[in-house]
């Protein structure tokens, strides 16, 4: 799993974590997640299926989808989430540069 950005304001880009196989020959998608403090317990790991310890959790607030008709990114709220999740002007500027970086790239590669 890679994680893009740094996280700003409790928000960050990484990969979309699939239960199971990911789709094949799909548009690059990428999730935006929001980090948030709990007490310590004990979880297992979907990746490793290892037992640990977790006092920090993150859960999906929207995704940017590439759509190559357009070609431009599209930005997919969970429902409500993004609405009520309080972000500011840094995590949004985060956002638009990362679309912008990546958008070049998918284009440059195509």
């Amino acid at each position: 799993m890679t994680n893009y950005t740094e996280i700003v304001d409790e928000f960050q880009i990484r990969d979309v974590v699939y239960i199971g196989e990911p789709p094949k020959n799909t548009p690059p998608k990428f999730d935006i997640v929001k980090w948030v403090d709990c007490e310590p317990h004990e979880v297992i790991d979907l990746i490793t299926k290892k037992k640990k310890i977790q006092s920090r959790y993150c859960y999906s607030v929207a995704f940017l989808e590439w759509n190559p008709k357009e070609p431009c990114f599209e930005f997919k709220s969970v429902g409500l989430r993004w609405l009520r999740s309080g972000a500011g002007e840094d995590v949004i500027k985060m956002i638009l540069d990362f679309a912008e970086k990546k958008a070049q790239e998918i284009l440059r590669d195509e």
